[in-house]
């Protein structure tokens, strides 16, 4: 079977969008052969953009794909019966080279040897410590926690209930809210496959920033079971079919941070194995401070593991709600 999809699937490598634009994702996917691109056939909104803008531009809405000529035909259709639009940028080349042209005045704008950025780079060596957490002087535990419990955007659940789309084509069969109450206290998310079908997809996340403070590496573990347990609530197919995408928001770069990063990653690894699941993906922000003045503010280390596997047959899931009420007799 995977012979069969390998070989007749008409996307030979796919690329998501991210920082850098087209002048990331388009040499990566080219790398190590090089390509020639005409900046002229992407489809854009203000004509006025200079050539530098179109191919730095962060449009992260967008994705890079390899095809065959011979598949154009048939991506282009797909794109036009669904209202995507398809922009060939151009073709691979066998010059290791990424070479940018622009159509419109003949001009070459990029012209940039790929062994040069991604290529065997030399590793590079960081060298931190760790630091303890401490509270400034004149303030104390308790004052901190009066000062954040002040916000009342602290334990808000506002944003699952007032910015997302809950129904998007029908297939949710778990959103945030649930319970007679429609209470935004979901463990997990499920939706379906297709509009008949009683299988599709569960997710969960978990995510233990106030242990961070403290041990970065109970951090890690925690934030795995947290998880975890979340998923638990909907019938996945199997243990082993779980996979994780780990966000890291992390001040690497400041004293001791990049050393509590890594306790925290050695942990959560271990964690991992020895439940049987592993990340396959996630992304990073590791810049989370800035300088006021002559103060340093950065964000407290955070990791926030995402889980997700296949949802097997069950119409329904666990309700934390109906567990509550069943424990407790009544909602009193």
């Amino acid at each position: 079977m995977n012979r069969v999809i390998r070989d007749t699937n008409s996307i030979m490598w796919i690329h998501d969008q991210g920082v850098g634009g087209n002048g990331n994702v388009l040499k990566e996917i080219s790398w190590p052969n090089g390509a020639e691109i005409d900046i002229r056939n992407m489809v854009v909104g203000d004509p006025t953009m200079s050539v530098k803008e179109l191919w730095g531009a962060e449009l992260q809405e967008n994705d890079a794909m390899l095809i065959r000529e011979k598949e154009r035909a048939f991506l282009e259709a797909v794109g036009e019966r669904e209202n995507v639009p398809v922009m060939v940028m151009g073709k691979m080349r066998d010059t290791g080279r990424m070479v940018v042209k622009d159509s419109k005045t003949g001009e070459t704008a990029v012209d940039l040897d790929l062994e040069l950025v991604l290529g065997e780079l030399p590793k590079k060596l960081f060298v931190d410590h760790h630091v303890p957490a401490m509270l400034p002087e004149d303030l104390t535990v308790m004052q901190a926690l009066d000062r954040v419990l002040r916000l009342l955007s602290v334990g808000s659940k506002r944003f699952l209930t007032s910015k997302v789309d809950r129904w998007m084509m029908g297939l949710i069969a778990r959103q945030q809210c649930c319970g007679p109450l429609h209470l935004p206290l979901s463990d997990v998310a499920v939706f379906a496959q297709s509009p008949f079908s009683t299988t599709g997809c569960a997710t969960a996340i978990g995510e233990q920033p106030v242990k961070g403070l403290i041990d970065p590496a109970a951090m890690g573990r925690l934030t795995v079971g947290e998880a975890c347990m979340n998923l638990v609530w909907a019938a996945i197919t199997d243990i082993e079919d779980v996979k994780c995408s780990g966000n890291w928001m992390w001040a690497s770069k400041l004293e001791g941070e990049g050393a509590a990063m890594y306790d925290c990653c050695e942990a959560m690894g271990k964690a991992m194995l020895e439940v049987g699941i592993a990340v396959d993906g996630g992304k990073d922000s590791l810049s989370m401070a800035a300088k006021v003045g002559e103060e340093v503010v950065k964000a407290p280390g955070t990791l926030v593991v995402s889980v997700y596997a296949g949802w097997c047959g069950a119409r329904t899931a666990g309700q934390p709600l109906e567990r509550a009420v069943q424990r407790r007799g009544s909602l009193g």
